[in-house]
């Protein structure tokens, strides 16, 4: 079952997410900081035990939306180069994954777009934000109801557009016009 959309116009949506997202961030700030910096740590480069595919995770973490469901965010980076077929630019990319699951069974339940934007919205600086993807990474019954995202970051660790060597087809750019579309 994918994420749900919610029905409304797009510039409301955009000032809806901009709300929700300070809510959120007002509610789970230390666990999303927590997040982001182990992100910016395993993202840098120079320190050869934090090179390769590094995952981390927060959550169990209650919707912002519906008291009935939790939400858990894996993140993970990776070098460039896993993704390119050939030579690839340094730099990283760091991968933002977001499943919402009911409380009293378990059971993966989908979650707004304009939800997942805005826990996303509220992990990120607005400089990693403004060059975010959303994407469809996962397939079949394992990626139903995840919603992905994606930021590249160059050598000097500063997000950049997705760079043409690497092969991420199915994301698309999260500038403002798109949020929950």
């Amino acid at each position: 079952m994918p994420s749900t959309d919610e029905p409304g116009a797009e510039t409301a949506s955009r000032s809806v997410d901009a709300d929700l997202s300070a809510r959120i961030y007002n509610t789970h700030g230390r666990e999303l900081s927590e997040l982001r910096a182990a992100l910016t740590a395993s993202s840098r480069r120079g320190d050869a035990s934090r090179l390769g595919r590094r995952q981390h995770r927060a959550g169990p973490m209650p919707s912002a939306g519906d008291a009935n469901i939790n939400l858990t965010i894996v993140a993970e980076t990776v070098d460039m180069g896993w993704f390119a077929a050939g030579p690839a630019p340094a730099g990283t990319c760091v991968t933002v994954s977001f499943a919402a699951h009911r409380k009293d069974a378990g059971y993966r339940t989908p979650l707004s777009l304009a939800e997942c934007d805005a826990w996303m919205q509220a992990l990120l600086d607005s400089s990693w934000m403004s060059q975010a993807y959303r994407c469809r990474c996962a397939t079949g019954p394992a990626g139903e109801g995840v919603v992905s995202y994606r930021v590249f970051l160059d050598a000097a660790h500063k997000p950049v557009p997705k760079p043409a060597e690497v092969a991420a087809e199915a994301c698309q750019p999260l500038s403002p016009v798109n949020f929950a579309s």
